[in-house]
């Protein structure tokens, strides 16, 4: 399955950490490694949580508990058998560049020698969320932030979306000098666990973005925002760590800022997902626009309609029946093409149809939602409701998507019932 893409290597290495954090003064407190062969088998799982010597972060992002790792090995003690695996593979993760910054800073500290050669991003080559791409290729994620399950879905990732893709990889190189050869490990199922905290409301929003059309780079530096903003600050330390990483991506100022705004847009779609932008997540939204240096005016724009008895959407339901007209773009500008956006409405529990009828199509999304389009004619005279292509990529399984009207005429049951505010 991987000859093409493993080149001289016999295997590859999908890994996955969590970890305290994103900066450097952040430790690994999970690692895995799902090693895969030349024909796509399986052929070793290994994982182990590991004591970082700090306190443990995000307990509500990753589940485990300083009293989780006390007892768990130190880094340098499984560095051996880490290396073991990754040493003469290709290593694989889901937003790589993360991952081998994580595992770099460690294995310096137990002062191995780390060469990562030329790995695969799965991020990158879906341009998705792990979640998201699993969703779209139909992998089941058992336990998402869990080191063993993300790299198990990883894999599976890769062997679905890798086809034709032009790939040039170079295995690892990793040697452990002196390390004590130990079997040591500890796993999430051999210790009880404690009762975890209450993930914090803004985490809670945080989960349901997805960042659809936004590609590379970009989406590298999304993914580093979820981090930053688990507390709705983003400290100086922070601040330093996310300019540091844009320069490493090559990202201009400019392309900073809109990952910014996408960012914020994405947690407004996320707010907006029940129809109503409350006080309380107006308020944490505000905090999120000061500490990404936005100006207010865009939150207050972007929520205007959400705000209480304000807005006009339709909530989106398990069987809906939805068409697309018009050439749309994905938010950078490149083609987006039908049949992705008939695939994302699949897995929003949608059921995608080619044309508008009367009894036959509940909403109609429209690159253009002032289109003079034969279908955006008929959803007119049939009281179709009509959304924007960027509102519905943005929108989220049972959510509230934002129309241009919603007229509730006779014989439009379904759509009726499923509208919110007038």
């Amino acid at each position: 399955m991987f000859e093409r893409l493993l080149g001289s290597a016999d295997r590859l290495v999908a890994v996955d950490v969590e970890t305290t954090g994103f900066h450097k003064t952040d430790r690994i407190v999970e690692v895995a490694a799902v090693t895969v062969d030349r024909s796509g088998e399986v052929i070793d799982e290994w994982d182990t949580l590991v004591n970082p010597e700090r306190d443990v972060g995000p307990v509500h992002v990753h589940g485990i508990s300083a009293t989780m790792v006390s007892v768990a090995p130190h880094f340098d003690e499984i560095a051996e058998a880490l290396a073991r695996r990754l040493d003469g593979a290709v290593i694989v993760a889901h937003n790589l560049a993360f991952d081998l910054r994580m595992l770099g800073r460690e294995l310096e500290r137990a002062s191995a020698r780390f060469t990562p050669g030329r790995g695969v991003c799965t991020l990158r080559l879906t341009s998705a969320k792990l979640r998201d791409a699993c969703l779209e290729h139909g992998i089941d994620i058992e336990h998402e932030h869990r080191a063993l399950s993300d790299a198990r879905a990883t894999a599976q990732v890769l062997a679905r979306s890798v086809g034709n893709a032009a790939l040039t990889t170079q295995p690892a190189r990793l040697a452990c000098p002196g390390a004590a050869r130990t079997t040591r490990t500890l796993r999430r199922h051999q210790i009880a666990t404690d009762t975890l905290p209450v993930m914090p409301y803004l985490a809670r929003m945080a989960t349901r973005m997805h960042h659809h059309g936004e590609h590379g780079d970009a989406l590298v530096y999304l993914d580093a925002l979820d981090w930053a903003l688990a507390d709705l600050v983003i400290t100086s330390c922070e601040a330093a760590e996310l300019e540091q990483l844009a320069l490493e991506l090559g990202l201009r100022p400019e392309e900073v800022e809109h990952a910014h705004r996408r960012y914020l847009d994405e947690l407004v779609a996320a707010a907006t997902r029940d129809g109503i932008v409350s006080d309380q997540e107006y308020g944490l939204l505000t905090s999120v626009t000061a500490a990404l240096g936005l100006d207010r005016s865009r939150l207050d724009q972007a929520v205007e309609q959400w705000r209480p008895d304000t807005g006009v959407g339709v909530r989106l339901t398990s069987g809906m029946r939805v068409c697309f007209t018009g050439s749309a773009c994905y938010p950078d500008g490149t083609e987006l093409p039908r049949a992705r956006l008939e695939r994302l409405a699949s897995a929003l529990g949608l059921e995608p149809v080619r044309d508008v009828t009367r009894s036959g199509c509940d909403l109609l999304v429209a690159a253009d939602p002032t289109s003079q389009s034969g279908k955006a004619g008929k959803a007119k005279r049939f009281g179709v409701p009509v959304a924007s292509v960027a509102d519905f990529l943005h929108v989220q399984a049972d959510g509230v998507l934002p129309v241009l009207s919603c007229p509730g005429v006779p014989g439009s049951g379904h759509r009726a019932a499923g509208s919110t505010g007038a």
